[in-house]
């Protein structure tokens, strides 16, 4: 089977990415369960974004590098905290929910936080955001998914580009 591009994971990473991808070829997602089920799907807890009036960018980007230890690239930090608003937008434009109260989200503070900042859906936020992403990538034809197939090693061709991968179909084990 070809297609252009190989996501290997239904979770949150890689429905995002099929849909963004869907819009520049065809895409395959494999994953291991029927039903796109992943990690992401049992995530609990929140969604860390500027959206309150008291937070901004900095106090964000601040908290997330003293968390970090120093293991966090500030590069990267600074991208997660700067789009992460127009991301969380996009996800509720599709029909993502976030608990409210009279209209307004409710935004918690948790650990490490100095700022609220934390959106959630119930306690199953992680179901929540693979539900509508799911839904999203589903509706673009360019994006197909090859469901109870395990990934058993992936091609790399000798300039080091991933040129496929070689598949295991759970139900007839071919």
């Amino acid at each position: 089977m070809i297609t252009d591009f190989l996501i290997i994971g239904s979770g949150i990473a890689g429905l995002r990415a099929a849909i963004e991808l869907g819009n520049h070829g065809k895409v395959m997602i494999v994953t291991k369960d029927r039903y796109f089920e992943s990690s992401s799907s049992y995530a609990q807890g929140g969604i860390a974004v500027v959206i309150g009036e008291d937070d901004t960018p900095e106090y964000h980007i601040e908290d997330t590098l003293k968390a970090g230890s120093g293991l966090c690239k500030k590069d990267a930090v600074k991208v997660l905290v700067e789009e992460g608003p127009e991301l969380v937008s996009e996800l509720i434009k599709w029909g993502a929910r976030f608990d409210r109260d009279k209209g307004q989200f409710l935004i918690g503070l948790e650990g490490a936080h100095s700022r609220r900042r934390i959106l959630h859906f119930k306690d199953s936020t992680g179901e929540e955001i693979v539900k509508v992403l799911r839904e999203k990538a589903l509706e673009n034809p360019n994006i197909a998914k090859l469901p109870k197939h395990f990934v058993i090693d992936i091609i790399i061709r000798d300039d080091n580009r991933c040129a496929g991968a070689i598949l295991l179909n759970e139900e007839n084990g071919e």
